[in-house]
């Protein structure tokens, strides 16, 4: 694996990594990794956390210790097996992008000039939605929070961002929801959450 992928590869697991401990878990994965699609969820074989937990332990392969843990040893190793398969760079990097929705540089003007106009058209959406309302923005807030955690995660953002019925590339979604999370709690709370929508900084 060259240079150019390996940092791809290091990146999108920093993204993951949330507590910084170098190693991503099933709670680091969890609100990231779409089940939706996957048979076992939708025919009720598995929870969502099983399959979370044998896509996890997929990365570790032969050497792995199916600890449910991965390190960047482990992510890195398992990337370095799929790109044997992958002759062209772009290709590569635009199937990282996609999968994991970490853009290759954050600080583009691409990606600035994307990320500028999501701001602007998920505001302006829910805006539309409170209709003039504020006391209407708890509601709204509670409705993309799917899990009641308190806090909007990324793969609640990349939902959020399509029940707007906004396209964007998957990308995109990480540079815009680390926009939001000034706190970089992983999650967007409701106060970030109003402060955005409301222009209150």
């Amino acid at each position: 694996m060259n240079e150019r992928r390996r940092n791809m590869v290091i990146k999108t697991f920093a993204m993951l990594d949330k507590t910084g401990d170098g190693r991503i878990t099933i709670e680091d994965v969890k609100d990231i990794y779409d089940v939706s699609g996957s048979p076992d969820f939708t025919e009720s074989r598995l929870t969502k956390e099983q399959i979370v937990s044998n896509f996890i332990n997929s990365f570790e392969g032969k050497q792995g210790n199916k600890d449910g843990i991965i390190t960047l040893d482990e992510f890195i190793s398992y990337y370095s097996d799929v790109s044997q398969s992958i002759p062209g760079d772009e290709m590569f990097i635009s199937m990282m992008e996609q999968s994991w929705q970490c853009p290759e540089h954050d600080n583009t003007k691409e990606v600035a000039a994307n990320v500028s106009l999501l701001v602007k058209e998920v505001r302006a959406k829910i805006l539309a939605k409170m209709g003039g309302d504020p006391s209407r923005l708890k509601k709204i807030f509670s409705d993309f929070d799917a899990n009641a955690s308190g806090s909007i995660t990324l793969d609640e953002t990349t939902n959020m961002i399509a029940k707007l019925l906004i396209s964007v590339e998957r990308k995109m979604v990480y540079p815009y929801f680390k926009l939001i999370d000034r706190d970089n709690s992983g999650g967007i709370e409701f106060e970030e959450f109003e402060s955005y929508i409301l222009d209150k900084n």
